[in-house]
């Protein structure tokens, strides 16, 4: 009777433990949702540098419109511009999580200046396109494939270039596996991407984001919400898997320095590309996505090299 009562007893203790734990566990993953998947966009900033950002947009010749996502439900909002010069090349620029392409407004500078064409769009839950979520790519490869679509009816015979940063080089990796079917895009150029959700997560608690558990048991939580709020899982989100489909050009940037997507991600892409028309360029003292801005002449000459060699 005694043995009984002492098993119940720990059957009690045991199964408020596994409450206890299961409850911390979405804690902790709703923590980790809000701080990725639900991230909300910054608004942008009508400041001085704004203004004068849209002041050198009004020199050239360009459109804002909306284009329709089949696959995704909602509208794209894009931002078409033409180079001064004569030209049928256009480089399709991607911004990164919490971002929106006026952004890349000077980095399209620098492409219209050179002799591209550029297209920006906001990808999903930024300005006026619409999606409640951010999915690092999995969903945003097909705004991209719409984008790039329109692009290649305006470009008909053209060379189309993605160039995307952080989430946005994500996005462009993802896409690249459907890009094999309907060949719109010729080469990618990749700032920052991470290689896995996993990866990312983990770099995420490594630097202090929102946690001291252990990073294991935080991606654990989070890949586990993410699951039960919207029947998805970190391996669902992992541009390696993606990237060895792509027989299209492909550079891969990173700055050695990086604390928010890890470098080494972009080496293990890299081995993964099963063709030889690819290249990886390490900055080695420069930090997230800085490379373009601080060092701007070798970034572009990089790039440029790359084109020149397999485009």
């Amino acid at each position: 009777m005694k043995n009984k009562k002492k098993l119940s007893t720990l059957a009690v203790i045991l199964s408020v433990i596994l409450l206890l734990m299961g409850i911390l566990t979405l804690i902790t993953g709703l923590r980790v949702y809000k701080k990725t998947f639900k991230v909300k966009p910054y608004e942008v900033e009508k400041d001085c540098e704004h203004e004068k950002r849209m002041q050198m947009l009004d020199e050239f010749e360009h459109q804002t419109f909306l284009i329709e996502s089949n696959r995704n439900k909602y509208n794209i909002e894009t931002l078409h511009i033409k180079s001064k010069i004569e030209t049928n090349k256009l480089i399709i620029l991607i911004h990164g999580i919490k971002s929106n392409y006026y952004d890349l407004l000077p980095l399209a500078f620098r492409y219209l200046n050179d002799g591209y064409n550029v297209m920006l769009y906001n990808q999903r839950q930024s300005g006026l396109t619409g999606g409640k979520t951010s999915t690092f790519g999995l969903y945003e490869k097909f705004d991209l494939e719409e984008v790039a679509t329109v692009a290649r009816r305006i470009y008909r015979g053209g060379k189309i270039g993605v160039h995307g940063f952080s989430m946005g080089a994500a996005t462009a990796i993802m896409h690249s596996e459907l890009n094999e079917k309907s060949n719109l895009v010729d080469f990618y150029i990749l700032d920052a991407p991470f290689h896995t959700m996993t990866s990312a997560v983990e770099l995420a608690v490594h630097r202090g984001a929102g946690t001291k558990m252990p990073p294991k048991y935080v991606t654990f939580s989070g890949d586990a919400f993410l699951r039960i709020r919207n029947r998805l899982s970190y391996k669902d989100i992992a541009p390696i898997n993606a990237i060895h489909h792509s027989t299209r050009p492909i550079l891969l940037i990173h700055g050695e320095k990086d604390d928010v997507t890890c470098p080494n991600g972009s080496r293990q892409l890299f081995a993964a590309i099963h063709h030889e028309k690819r290249r990886l360029e390490i900055f080695p003292e420069e930090d997230h996505c800085t490379a373009h801005s601080s060092n701007e002449e070798e970034y572009f000459e990089r790039v440029y090299q790359f084109i020149a060699d397999f485009i």
